[in-house]
């Protein structure tokens, strides 16, 4: 039997059961066989599930999962990129941890980041800055029938990697994330990071040549044509890229962003949404950080230039044309 779930803060534990309940049942039952944990044939339920695979981890096994899993799952994201690297973690930490002594006047404020975290993540060599801030309104009838109104409450994190010209912003709002892009490299004396901007024809040649398969697209229209843009899903089990109506409408207009999939290993991959004007990615399957960090890395590269290696007949007649 592992070690009791005291191990881990309130904060820390809250944080793995919320990471975990995210995840499908078979998908718990392949981590807990993973570690060595068997999960009872009675446990039907996710919850139940969750506290068997607790009570037979370690406390080691918990802190691995949780820097594993619990920034990760299907998050969105929207990547940032310097023209330097991004300092070694001790450079920057003490900066980082200055950041919990802010003491803003209201803990109400619309749109301002309260920091909660700042943690140096040893198994992913990344620091994680979490923070969680307030959008939104929604409205309730209490027990005597009087409307209520209560604030949104949205978590985020900023991931930091040395060595790294990427800032990497986990949030739900786009407005979020530009503005932790510019408030936490000035508060970490950090050059300045601009989103990555992926609708330049070459990275777009890049990221097409990279990806396994594209399962759906969005094609932007001159609007002198048709306005707006058009959407094409690929039949299933068929990779866009072959298709015929989908290189023709290339032919017009160029690809703003799609659902793609990515082989990770042999006979495994990973499925995001992209939107390549502000890199924004949306995890459409539940990914852990090794897998997100792949990404990331391979995203980093693109932007700075690089071409992988180009794999079999992937929008020839369309890149020719414009050649």
């Amino acid at each position: 039997m592992g070690a009791s779930s005291s191990d881990l803060s309130e904060r820390q534990l809250s944080r793995l059961r919320e990471a975990l309940s995210e995840m499908s049942l078979p998908h718990l039952h392949r981590l807990a066989q993973e570690y060595g944990v068997e999960i009872p044939f009675d446990a039907l339920d996710i919850y139940t599930s969750i506290d068997a695979f607790l009570d037979g981890l370690s406390s080691e096994d918990k802190k691995k999962i949780l820097a594993q899993y619990g920034d990760a799952g299907r998050k969105s994201t929207y990547v940032f990129i310097s023209k330097e690297k991004n300092p070694p973690i001790q450079t920057v930490f003490s900066k980082a941890q200055a950041l919990l002594k802010e003491k803003p006047e209201s803990q109400f404020w619309e749109h301002y980041p309260y920091y909660d975290e700042v943690e140096v993540d040893h198994i992913t060599r990344t620091i994680r800055i979490r923070f969680h801030y307030l959008m939104g309104l929604i409205s309730t009838l209490d027990e005597r029938g009087m409307l209520r109104e209560h604030r949104l409450h949205h978590a985020g994190v900023v991931v930091y990697r040395p060595e790294s010209r990427i800032l990497e912003i986990r949030v739900a709002h786009k407005s979020m994330a530009t503005k932790m892009a510019a408030r936490i490299p000035a508060q970490l004396g950090l050059a300045p990071f601009v989103s990555v901007d992926l609708m330049d024809e070459e990275l777009i040649r890049a990221f097409v040549d990279w990806i396994s398969s594209l399962n759906s697209a969005t094609i932007e229209l001159p609007i002198s044509d048709v306005a707006g843009s058009i959407r094409i899903t690929a039949r299933k089990g068929m990779d866009l890229r072959t298709a015929e109506r989908f290189n023709e409408e290339l032919k017009y207009g160029r690809l703003r962003g799609g659902h793609v999939t990515i082989e990770y290993r042999e006979g495994y991959g990973i499925n995001f949404r992209i939107f390549f004007r502000d890199c924004h990615i949306k995890y459409t399957l539940f990914t852990n950080e090794e897998e997100i960090a792949y990404v990331i890395d391979a995203i980093e590269k693109i932007g700075g230039g690089y071409r992988f290696a180009k794999p079999g007949k992937i929008l020839t007649e369309f890149f020719e044309k414009k050649d």
